[in-house]
């Protein structure tokens, strides 16, 4: 094996463990987005998400909403860039003549 091919091999391998944890790490924050709903002339905030053809909502309290935008956010950024390490990791799969990483 040539040293390219030991670089390549430790960098598959690297970027394999990275989507791993990248993907752990969104299945643990919530996904969806926060709605503001005037009831009364009060402000509720709810999360909204779907699970399968249904959108379901859960009050959040008002001191809550910053950490769960926050979440949130930090979710949608972790899916960029899971995309891009999941692209790079097929150009190295392609570069070694390897099977398609299956997720």
């Amino acid at each position: 094996m040539s040293v390219l091919e030991e670089v390549l091999e430790e960098e598959y391998g690297r970027s394999v463990r990275l989507i791993q944890h990248m993907q752990s790490e969104i299945d643990a924050l919530p996904k969806g987005s926060i709605r503001v709903r005037s009831i009364g002339g009060r402000e509720y905030y709810y999360l909204n998400y779907r699970v399968a053809d249904k959108v379901k909502s859960d009050y959040i309290r008002a001191s809550e909403v910053d950490d769960i935008r926050e979440k949130i956010e930090r979710r949608k950024k972790l899916k960029e860039a899971l995309k891009e390490q999941e692209r790079a990791c097929r150009q190295i799969e392609r570069a070694l003549g390897k099977v398609p990483h299956v997720e």
